[in-house]
C-alpha cells in the first residue's frame, strides 16, 4: 500500500484488506491513516474515466473517425413494450464525410423527432439556464437517437462543466429528463 507507482485504487484494495485481515496490527493502523488520501487520489483519478472515446478509419476515405460517448446516470422505466430501466447515451461524433455531430439516444422507445414537425431538446449544463434546440432524425428514420445541433458550443460547454441535464419527448412518456456526468471530458481526443 506503500508502492507509490501503484495506481491509489489498488493501495487503497490493499489497505482495506489488511485492516480486514489483521484490525489490530501495527499496518492496519498504518492503512487506516493512508485510507483518507488513498480515496481523494481516487476520486482524483477517476475523474474523466465515465468517457469512452474511439478513433477509426472510415473504410470509405480512410479518414480517421473519432468519438466521446457517456452514459447517463440515471434510469428511466417506460412503459410497455418498451419497459425495463434503461439509460441513455450521450455521444459526440467527428466524420470525415457526415461532419460534427452530438446524438442522444435511448436503449428502447420513440423518441418524438419527425422531419416534419417539430423536436425540441432541452440541454442544461451545471446550473446554467436551459438552451432549447430543435433537434434532427436520423436518415434512417430509427427512433431511438436524436442529432442535436451546435457542435461546437456543446463541445466547449461540454470542456468546463461538470453535469449535463437533457430532455428530449417520448412517445406516451412525457419528456424525461437524463442526467450525465461529464467532469473530464476532453475535446482534444476527438481532433
Amino acid at each position: 500500500m506503500d508502492l507509490q507507482d501503484s495506481p491509489a485504487q489498488t493501495r487503497l484494495g490493499w489497505a482495506r484488506s489488511i485492516i480486514s485481515q489483521f484490525p489490530t496490527s501495527p499496518e492496519a493502523e498504518r492503512a487506516r491513516a493512508l485510507i483518507p488520501n488513498l480515496e481523494k487520489q481516487v476520486a482524483v483519478e477517476s475523474i474523466g474515466s465515465q468517457w469512452r472515446y474511439q478513433r477509426n478509419e472510415d473504410p470509405m476515405t480512410g479518414q480517421v473517425t473519432t468519438g466521446a460517448t457517456v452514459q447517463s446516470t440515471n434510469k428511466h422505466n417506460f412503459g410497455s413494450p418498451y419497459s425495463g430501466p434503461q439509460n441513455a447515451t450521450l455521444a459526440l461524433r467527428r466524420h470525415p464525410r457526415h461532419g460534427n455531430d452530438v446524438m442522444i439516444s435511448i436503449e428502447r422507445g420513440q423518441l418524438l423527432c419527425r422531419s416534419y414537425g417539430d423536436c425540441p431538446v432541452r440541454i442544461r449544463f451545471d446550473d446554467e439556464s436551459p438552451m432549447t434546440l430543435t433537434g434532427n432524425p436520423p436518415a434512417d428514420h430509427s427512433s431511438e437517437i436524436v442529432f442535436i445541433p451546435r457542435y461546437n458550443t456543446i463541445v466547449a460547454k461540454l470542456a468546463k462543466a461538470k453535469r449535463v441535464r437533457i430532455e428530449a419527448n417520448i412517445y406516451q412518456e412525457g419528456a424525461p429528463v437524463w442526467e450525465f456526468d461529464v467532469e473530464g471530458f476532453k475535446p482534444e481526443k476527438l481532433k
